[in-house]
Order: structure tokens, then sequence, then C-alpha cells
């Protein structure tokens, strides 16, 4: 048996299976042409408007708005709160008289030039000077002598006495007199005065200051006070006629602070 006999039907002639040929549409290239027109137009019209929205954008770009910047989180750490500098003190004014006392007498140093008294010298040239210095006259004062003691007529001006020997009329010669003239400083000078000492101590000096400056003696007064006393080997006038005192520095009642400092004649050094 052959191969067709399993066909279920017999093979067709090749002719019967072509397709009858459809006769072509004779309108189809005007729509080709029609689509590519609108194709083009659009183009056309999409490059015009993108022409025409550049033209009117402005030449110049406007600046950006300014943006309110955030505010910064405030720092929890305490800032350093800068230092005071130092107020340097202040320097007491320089003085325009300065008087320098020493065994001999003293000087005084102003503007006008220098002034020495020596303790036998007259009083009257060194009243004058004095009251120059102080820009003031002094007061006066006075005390009376005894047997042991000379009477003097005292000139007073703030934290300084000049002591100026009084003999009357009882025919006395200075050159007798051991301390013609003597002073004492104390508290309240004025501000322009300067008082000086060889030794260095000074008024409102505490003892202990006062001690350190080299006293030769030391003495406790029935008031209370205590008395230093520099300059050794001075009060020689009985012995050989000098006129060099020692200093003769006192506390004040509470025996803590130099209250006064006296240059005299004192025998024996007391």
């Amino acid at each position: 048996m052959s191969n067709d006999d399993w066909l279920p039907f017999a093979p067709l002639d090749p002719q019967e299976h072509r397709e009858p040929e459809r006769p072509e549409n004779p309108n189809r290239v005007p729509m080709i042409l029609g689509a590519v027109a609108g194709v083009l137009l659009v183009a056309v019209i999409v490059v015009v408007s993108a022409y025409l929205l550049r033209a009117t954008e402005p030449t110049t770009a406007a600046p950006p708005a300014p943006s309110s910047a955030a505010p910064q989180p405030t720092s929890t750490t305490p800032q350093e709160q800068p230092q005071p500098s130092e107020t340097p003190a202040e320097e007491p004014p320089a003085a325009a008289s300065i008087i320098a006392v020493n065994g001999s007498g003293f000087t005084i140093t102003s503007a006008d030039g220098e002034f020495t008294h020596q303790w036998a010298d007259d009083a009257a040239p060194a009243i004058a000077a004095l009251t120059e210095a102080f820009g003031t006259a002094p007061e006066e004062d006075f005390v009376n002598g005894d047997a042991e003691n000379w009477a003097y007529d005292i000139h007073v001006w703030p934290g300084f006495r000049l002591y100026d020997v009084f003999l009357g009329d009882g025919g006395r010669s200075r050159s007798e007199v051991p301390a013609p003239t003597w002073v004492t400083v104390s508290a309240g000078l004025p501000a322009d005065v300067q008082v000086t000492n060889e030794f260095g101590v000074a008024v409102g000096d505490t003892i202990d200051q006062a001690r350190s400056k080299g006293p030769f003696d030391e003495f406790a007064l029935t008031n209370g006070r205590l008395r230093l006393t520099y300059g050794e080997g001075r009060g020689t006038f009985y012995n050989n006629g000098e006129r060099v005192f020692s200093a003769f520095v006192e506390s004040d009642e509470s025996a803590q602070k130099v209250a006064t400092i006296t240059y005299t004649f004192r025998a024996r050094g007391q």
C-alpha cells in the first residue's frame, strides 16, 4: 500500500490554491502624501512655537530672590567673657616741695631751687622757706621751759613743726643752747609736700618696718608708746659743741605704728 492511501483526500491541483490577485487601490498614493504633509506641518508649528518662546525670554536672568537664612542654633556653651584689663594703681602726685631732714638740719627742694637750714641758724629764713613750701603761713604756739628744758616758739604747719628757742630777757646766747632749732614730723602733711629722712623711716610705717631700719636703741615710754633712736654717737654738744642730732621715732598708743619723727638734742640718746 502506498502512502497516498493514508491521505484523507487526494492532493489538489496546485493551481487550485492560488489566491486571486487584488486590484491596487488607486487612492493609496495621495493618502501617503497627505500624512507626510501633516507631519511636516506639525514639525513646523513646533519649531515656530519654540522660536517665539525663546525670543520672548529676557536676555538677563533676574537675580534670585533673597532667601532668608535659617537661624543659627544658639550655642549652649557659655561665651568666655573678656577679662577687664587691670587698672594700674594710681601713683601719688609728685611733691612740689621735698624737705629732707638729717642730723645737721634740713634742705627744702622746690621748683625755685634749694634752701638749707642748719640747727644753729637763725629761724627767720627757715620760717619763710617753709611758708613758701607749704603755701601757707604757720600757726604759732609756745612751750614753757623749766630747769632742764629751754622755752620754744613753735611754728606749726600741717604735719610739720619747727621749734625756735625763746631766750627772753635772761641775757642767754643761742651759742649756749644745744638745740637752737629742731623739728617734729607727724601725720597730716599736704599731698604736695614730702618729708624724708636719712634713715628711711616714715610716719605710718609699722613698728616692725621701723625696726628693720636699724635703730640702736628702743625705749618704752610711760604712756605706752615706744621710742626708737637712730644715729648712734650723736648728741655730743656738751663734749665738742657739735649740733648733730639723733632721730627719735615714737609709736602711737598701740605701739604698732610710727606716729612722729623728731630730730633734736637729747643727752645720752634719750
